[in-house]
């Protein structure tokens, strides 16, 4: 049968049917004049037997191209009760039964409707039994095939490596499992997201649906178990390296790491792969499953980097089929080229004429060619036009939004109460003259990293809701935020200035077509003459495996790795502009003297020349020849210079440890407000100052922040200033404000301001200063007793309280549940007058007094 349902799938006649559906559901997606092709009922019963042999076949492309006939076949004619009938038995037979749903009358209840006759009643019956699955709160799913063997190996506690399209589904069953696992007993889980975006997404939906089960915790905090009660940890790689810290950390029942193909991605990259090697070599016991998409051997990929025995589950089938479309445009003419990409691999080529002409837009203005482009399409579909960067991002929505709103007069006065809320809440955060506002009055939003926090899970609940339908999005959609679409636009395939590699490309259109809505999503892909790229970006086949950063950086530089063994970030960028390079050689370099296994493995893997290898380990043996600081504080910061934590390390031991210890608080109000006064006898914030300007002195922290920066110069006086109001719980509108001044309304001033802003804060503030504070804590530290430690605790935990943006350490307690910070300001009071824990008084606390935004947003984080 494997055979036959490969010659079946490849058959001329089932592939010309195919095609012809295909192209008509696009001329009509176009609200196309021109004829539609005409099929008769022959050729559709000869394409329908054959795609009954091809759902059949072993391999994930006859099932695909079964399952999409049977979809084409129902959409070309939603009445024919025929039709609805095979395209439902092809579903049972290529294991989709979750697209059952969107064929209508075909059940009653849980029995079929009609007569399919004896045999294939007993078939399809079976089919469903095999694929349904009921869970411990009695909820019920029919998995696809692929679902089912995953979920198999799960309960059977096997170690997974995943390799799926997006929308196969498998965050939903990993979340399922967890939810499983708890149910059971008390269970310790880590799940690590590669952002801190996805932080907030993820632990919100597992708080929703654990609920008291379990605590969810968005950053490390040792906690001791109450029975039947368990903890999961969502995390970062780097807040990941502060749990590993804990020593009496126990052990996990259960690791999950999505979008694990982050292990290639620079700098980024090597804290992917030192926290799975970590995890793995602590605790051999521990169940691990990773996930990432379109990767071919993923478990071997993952064996160069440490020694576990992984399953692979890989699957190329998606619940939902696409149309991919290529439109190009001419110069002086209203006639666009179609290209459709067919699932038999065929090219569908013809033309269409449309009421203007924009091919010098596109070159030229493309925020002024979407807004035509926008008009095109159902905007009663959730359409996703994808943007390389930030600013395009709100211009082009602000563009689309008027066009959007006139082809839905009604959006205004319908405009539901939680966008009301949003834009209420965004006038007080950012400003009331922000283009998010504008934007979401005409129902259009943006999203990126930019976004406040709350406000980018609302953009998104708002969106997933269909509250909101049209929705301009960056490279967050590569990162793993779920935002998936009916439909996915692309007018410029770049991620900021650099053109998008073809495995991204993959994962980004792989957002359009969600199962619970639609049997198929679309993508358009805009070009014009001579400067064609959608054609082969749709047709490019990634056959990709992934390899560790540090490997692929050692290859790199094989030849000059003895020459740049011992350089700083300013004597590396006179030889390469690779922002990442010095990070990435201070990972080797901790690693060589930390944890020499791994670091062998790693040069081992890599690929490199014996004698390169040999040269580049002599040079290390010798930059380690002066060095005193310990090695287990350095394993705390595997990225940061050994070399430089040794100069901190050393200036500690030679001037004093209290030149480099607080003797003052946040809250004192005492002390010099002098800078030239001594150390100890100065105010908190002059402390604060004095130590983050020597540790830029040592660890060149101005000079990383500027480093490729496109913004404004920020110095570490001003770096100083601002991570102090933003501990003290300074809003972005504060921020905004100071850049444009208060009273000013200039809508791209503020815009700007806004974009730079949230940068300024998700990058300098609390990634880079809180990594060097870190360190500081880290050393510091080590110098005191245990007792002393107790006493400064306080001060020591600044780099959390850095990170997550107050001094108050109640706030930071709410936070550390997940609960966003801006909500956390406004509930904290009333928490405090509450003796009980956090989380208890979490469920207590009066909601009906909180702006609807807040009380919302905790009850869908379980509270």
């Amino acid at each position: 049968m494997r055979n036959n349902g490969l010659q079946a799938a490849k058959h001329e006649d089932f592939a010309n049917v195919l095609d012809r559906l295909l192209e008509n559901l696009f001329l009509a997606d176009m609200a196309s004049q021109d004829s539609l092709n005409a099929i008769n009922d022959e050729e559709i019963r000869r394409a329908t037997w054959l795609a009954s042999i091809a759902a059949l076949g072993a391999g994930d492309y006859e099932k695909n191209l079964a399952n999409s006939y049977g979809a084409l076949l129902h959409l070309s004619d939603p009445e024919n009760e025929v039709y609805k009938r095979a395209c439902y038995v092809l579903q049972s037979r290529t294991g989709n039964l979750i697209t059952s749903q969107h064929i209508p009358k075909l059940f009653n209840g849980e029995k079929h409707v009609g007569d399919y006759g004896t045999v294939l009643n007993y078939e399809l019956t079976a089919n469903r039994a095999l694929l349904e699955h009921s869970f411990s709160d009695e909820s019920k799913i029919y998995f696809t095939s692929f679902q089912k063997l995953l979920w198999e190996s799960l309960v059977d506690g096997k170690n997974i490596a995943i390799s799926a399209p997006t929308s196969a589904g498998k965050s939903h069953i990993i979340k399922k499992y967890i939810y499983e696992l708890i149910s059971k007993k008390s269970c310790n889980i880590i799940f690590i997201v590669p952002t801190k975006a996805l932080i907030n997404q993820v632990s919100s939906n597992l708080k929703s649906e654990l609920k008291d089960k379990a605590h969810v915790l968005t950053t490390y905090i040792p906690i001791e178990l109450s029975e039947g009660v368990s903890s999961v940890y969502v995390l970062t790689p780097e807040r990941c390296l502060k749990l590993l810290q804990d020593k009496e950390l126990i052990q996990p029942d259960l690791v999950f790491i999505d979008e694990v193909h982050n292990i290639e991605s620079g700098a980024r990259g090597t804290k992917f792969e030192n926290i799975i090697y970590s995890l793995i070599s602590r605790f051999k016991s521990t169940q691990f499953v990773m996930a990432g998409p379109f990767i071919n051997e993923l478990s071997n990929s993952l064996k160069a980097i440490c020694d576990i025995s992984l399953i692979d589950h890989q699957t190329l089938s998606t619940p939902v089929f696409q149309l991919k479309t290529a439109l190009t445009f001419f110069p002086k003419s209203r006639e666009v080229t179609y290209k459709i990409i067919s699932p038999t691999e065929n090219l569908i080529e013809g033309k269409i004429k449309l009421k203007k002409s924009l091919f010098s837009k596109i070159k030229t203005n493309k925020g002024d060619a979407l807004e035509f482009i926008a008009g095109l399409f159902h905007h009663n579909d959730l359409n996703i036009y994808y943007s390389p960067n930030k600013s395009s991002a709100e211009k082009w929505a602000s563009k689309i939004a008027p066009t959007i709103a006139s082809n839905n007069p009604d959006i205004i006065d319908a405009a539901d109460e939680r966008i009301k809320e949003l834009i209420s809440f965004l006038e007080d955060e950012v400003h009331p003259s922000y283009s998010l506002i504008r934007t979401l009055r005409l129902g259009v939003a943006f999203h990126h990293a930019g976004l406040p926090d709350i406000a980018r899970q609302e953009v998104e609940e708002l969106y997933s809701s269909s509250a909101i339908k049209n929705i301009v999005c960056t490279s967050t959609l590569l990162q793993g935020v779920n935002l998936p679409a009916d439909r996915l636009i692309v007018i410029s395939p770049k991620v900021s200035r650099q053109e998008m590699k073809d495995f991204d490309f993959l994962n980004l259109i792989g957002r359009a077509g969600r199962a619970n809505t639609k049997l198929f999503g679309e993508i358009y892909c805009i070009d014009v003459e001579n400067e064609e790229w959608a054609e082969d970006r749709l047709t490019n086949k990634v056959a990709k495996t992934v390899k560790a950063s540090s490997s692929i950086f050692l290859k790199e530089y094989e030849v000059v790795l003895d020459k740049i063994a011992d350089l700083s970030r300013t004597e590396l960028k006179e030889i390469t502009e690779d922002k990442d390079a010095h990070e990435n050689i201070s990972y080797m370099r901790s690693l060589f003297h930390t944890d020499n296994a791994h670091f062998n493995k790693l040069l081992s893997s890599s690929g490199i020349s014996e004698e390169a290898s040999t040269k580049f380990v002599s040079k290390l043996e010798d930059i380690y020849s002066g060095i005193r600081i310990p090695s287990e504080l350095i394993s705390k910061n595997p990225f940061i210079d050994p070399l430089l934590q040794n100069k901190l390390f050393t200036d500690i031991e030679k001037n004093g440890l209290n030149m480099w210890l607080f003797s003052r608080l946040p809250i004192h109000k005492g002390g010099e407000n002098d800078e030239n006064a001594a150390f100890e006898e100065q105010s908190y914030y002059r402390q604060f100052e004095s130590i983050f300007i020597r540790l830029n002195d040592i660890f060149e922290i101005e000079d990383e922040i500027n480093y490729q920066s496109f913004n404004d110069y920020v110095g570490i006086r001003k770096l100083v200033l601002d991570c102090h109001r933003w501990m003290q719980g300074k809003k972005h509108r504060f921020f905004i404000d100071k850049v444009i001044g208060e009273s000013s309304r200039d809508e791209k001033q503020v815009d700007k301001a806004a974009r730079n802003i949230t940068n300024h804060i998700s990058r300098n503030i609390t990634f880079i200063a809180v990594k060097y504070l870190m360190v500081w804590s880290d050393i510091v530290s080590h110098f005191l007793t245990e007792e002393q430690r107790e006493e400064n605790s306080y001060i020591l935990n600044l780099p959390s309280m850095l990170e997550m943006g107050s001094y108050d350490p109640k706030i930071l307690e709410l936070m550390s549940y997940g609960i966003n910070r801006s909500v956390a300001f406004a509930i904290s009071k009333d928490i405090k007058k509450l003796d009980m824990s956090v989380e208890d008084a979490l469920s207590k606390i009066d909601k009906t007094s909180l702006p609807n935004i807040f009380g919302r947003y905790l009850k869908k984080a379980g509270y």
